[in-house]
């Protein structure tokens, strides 16, 4: 039930998350719309910010979790290892909310005291949501490990964000709304998406683990899923990091809300290759246990086939269109049009490529990987502070679109050069060894 035929399912299931995505996008891009109209900038911005941070630190609440469970949990099940599975989804569950909350403890130590009024109210609430937050994304890639890759998008994409307009709708047709129920709104969303989530793992795997005694390899799995924590935060540092830096260090009045449509617009084109990459990552964990390389090439060869003719088409689009695009927002808000064309670039360039970390994370080039990441990290924070100094919302997307294009092109030729190595290795008989982690 969970591993089914590989190739039609790789020719059909992409194109699928391919629409899901685009209906996502539109669910999307209604909220922001509708909420950059009916609030003031100061307003919207304040929201924007808000949801940055608690976006990043919802990516630490996380410990890597689910991004572990897309490479270990197809393994345990092609071995049978059901006393694993089990041990680690207990033990994913706990510490994730375990975590979640005493991130967001401290998290609040350290923001509410900084903010005053209704940007503490707005702040607190995140805040005291995040473990649902946190837990959504975990249950979500549970789905996408046991190969419900469609389940989770539709769950992530539409019905999550879906419930989130429609309550902001319901707000609107009531009382006005504000920063404080835009946030609340998106958090009631992704408890929906939480409990909906862990319903449907525990009916999946209900049949399989009912009687298997649960086993547990606690300190190996923190060793590991701290190498995914650390890929998913600067992940996420780096596509966040201009909002997150932009709300919290001084910058001229409305700035950030003016930025803030044109990244969204920008970064649409992530959204296929988080669809995508998260189905295909499975998929690659039980590649590379079997060194069957010429099955991995064609995976390849066919997610670039998809993704080409999309990000063409998001260019196109955006140097056509951008202008009119933003001005839907509002027309204060079509000065962010360059900007929007740098992100957008920027993206594109990683979309294609967005599937080697993940490669060489699996394929054990961890410190290779983190460096890059690291310095990249770091590179953005530092040119986001100089340029926008400088060039305004410019010269932030600027930053942008340099650091996110390095890292494109730098991850790509290291997972090129360590696919090249692994191919010249002769491949292992299956073992029961192969569900011990490369180091």
């Amino acid at each position: 039930m969970v591993f089914q035929d590989f190739p039609t399912q790789h020719r059909l299931v992409p194109w699928l998350l391919v629409m899901v995505n685009i209906l996502g996008i539109g669910v999307g891009y209604a909220i922001s719309i509708i909420l950059a109209r009916s609030l003031s900038l100061h307003q919207f911005e304040q929201y924007i910010g808000t949801i940055a941070t608690l976006g990043l630190l919802g990516t630490l609440a996380e410990a890597g979790f689910g991004k572990y469970a897309l490479k270990i949990v197809p393994i345990y099940q092609a071995h049978s290892s059901f006393g694993l599975m089990k041990g680690y989804l207990r033990f994913a569950g706990w510490g994730c909310l375990i975590l979640s909350i005493a991130l967001g403890l401290l998290a609040a130590a350290i923001e509410v005291p900084l903010r005053a009024g209704a940007g503490r109210e707005v702040m607190l609430i995140a805040l005291i949501c995040l473990p649902c937050i946190a837990g959504a994304g975990v249950a979500i890639d549970m789905l996408l490990a046991f190969r419900l890759a469609t389940t989770a998008t539709v769950l992530a994409r539409i019905l999550v964000p879906l419930t989130t307009l429609g309550l902001i709708l319901l707000v609107l047709s009531i009382s006005e709304i504000n920063p404080y129920r835009a946030v609340l709104c998106f958090s009631i969303g992704s408890m929906l998406g939480l409990a909906m989530a862990v319903a449907m793992c525990a009916r999946l795997t209900g049949g399989l683990l009912t009687g298997v005694n649960a086993e547990f390899q606690s300190r190996e799995w923190v060793l590991q899923g701290f190498s995914f924590l650390a890929f998913g935060f600067m992940t996420s540092w780096l596509f966040k990091a201009t909002l997150v830096l932009l709300h919290h260090l001084p910058h001229p009045s409305d700035q950030l809300a003016l930025l803030a449509p044109a990244f969204e617009t920008g970064c649409l084109i992530l959204l296929l290759s988080k669809s995508t990459d998260k189905y295909f990552q499975p998929t690659m964990a039980i590649i590379i246990d079997g060194a069957d390389w010429a099955q991995g090439v064609s995976l390849r060869n066919q997610r670039f086939a998809v993704l080409s003719g999309g990000i063409c088409l998001f260019l196109l689009i955006v140097f056509c269109f951008g202008k009119q695009i933003l001005r839907i927002y509002g027309e204060d808000f079509v000065g962010a049009y360059p900007a929007l064309c740098l992100i957008a670039l920027g993206s594109s360039l990683w979309t294609l490529f967005s599937l080697a970390p993940a490669f060489l994370l699996f394929a054990g080039q961890r410190r290779a990987l983190l460096l890059s990441l690291l310095g990249h990290g770091i590179a953005l924070a530092i040119l986001t502070i100089g340029l926008f100094r400088v060039y305004g919302i410019t010269g932030a997307a600027t930053a942008y679109m340099l650091a996110i294009g390095s890292l494109a092109l730098v991850n790509f030729q290291l997972a090129n050069r360590t696919l090249a190595r692994m191919r010249l290795v002769p491949a292992k008989p299956p073992a029961d060894a192969a569900l011990e982690d490369r180091k």
